[in-house]
């Protein structure tokens, strides 16, 4: 009898230890696998914004999202216009943009750029600035 509770007792230690481990791995893996997926998406006010710039230098996209008109009247220096309100604005950024590489974002006063850049987190982006105020606030 008290081979039985003993081997009892073992065998149940043996499964509950084996569960812990598959469940703690399975735990890991899934945790690894989410961090893949986190993207930083962050509205900077304007001298955040500048330091930004400065940081990531030639490594980052800066991206005015403003209509060519808007663009023509003054911008960013070293910006690239996509203009939001293209019918294929989407495969634009994919198209132009590289998906590793930090987006900095802007517009006129800071909507469409928040817009973009809800797209870009949707297409996989995965680091992409937005400027607070826009184009207004840098001026």
């Amino acid at each position: 009898m008290k081979q039985l509770l003993f081997l009892l007792f073992l065998s149940s230690a043996f499964l509950a230890s084996c569960q812990q481990a598959g469940t703690g791995n399975a735990s890991s893996e899934a945790i690894a696998a989410k961090a893949d997926v986190v993207a930083v998406n962050k509205v900077l006010p304007l001298e955040a914004y500048k330091t930004k710039m400065s940081e990531l230098g030639a490594n980052r996209q800066l991206i005015d999202v403003r209509t060519p008109e808007e663009y023509s009247q003054g911008h960013i220096d070293g910006a690239v216009n996509i203009n939001f309100y293209d019918d294929d604005f989407a495969q634009q950024l994919e198209q132009k943009l590289q998906k590793e590489k930090p987006v900095m974002l802007y517009c006129r006063s800071g909507s469409r750029s928040a817009q973009s850049a809800e797209q870009l987190k949707a297409l996989g982006f995965k680091e992409v600035y937005d400027l607070e105020g826009g184009f207004m606030a840098w001026k």
